[in-house]
């Protein structure tokens, strides 16, 4: 990691009364950075406290997150290209402005059917 990159996470404000963010931007920043130029994928949290969790992530076609599963609820609003989400064996592709929900608990894998990115929120249970 570079310096200017540990000076960007030290800055980076991840809980406040108000965050205002710019997606471009953060995608940008997101795919300047050695995991995605040199991996399949990258991620930045943009916001955590107690109770939410936001994390934008870009995956290259191809790419997996296979099963898992978090303590709360998620939503995945996908923000461009085309992913397969699976969950209790049901397959659900969606493309850019298309949402998935799910319930807390429940195992799901994540699949790049081409470059994507999209807005991963976790609700944290208390």
């Amino acid at each position: 990691m570079s310096n200017s990159q540990r000076e960007s996470l030290k800055n980076r404000v991840l809980r406040a009364p108000l965050l205002s963010l710019s997606l471009d931007k953060e995608i940008k920043k997101l795919k300047k950075e050695p995991s995605w130029i040199n991996g399949d994928r990258n991620a930045v949290t943009l916001q955590k406290n107690s109770s939410l969790r936001v994390v934008l992530i870009s995956m290259r076609k191809g790419a997996a997150l296979l099963e898992h599963k978090v303590e709360g609820p998620i939503t995945l609003l996908v923000l461009s290209g085309r992913i397969n989400f699976l969950a209790k064996k049901e397959s659900v592709k969606i493309k850019a402005n298309e949402l998935v929900v799910l319930e807390k608990t429940i195992p799901h894998d994540v699949r790049a059917l081409e470059d994507s990115t999209f807005l991963l929120t976790i609700i944290q249970p208390k």
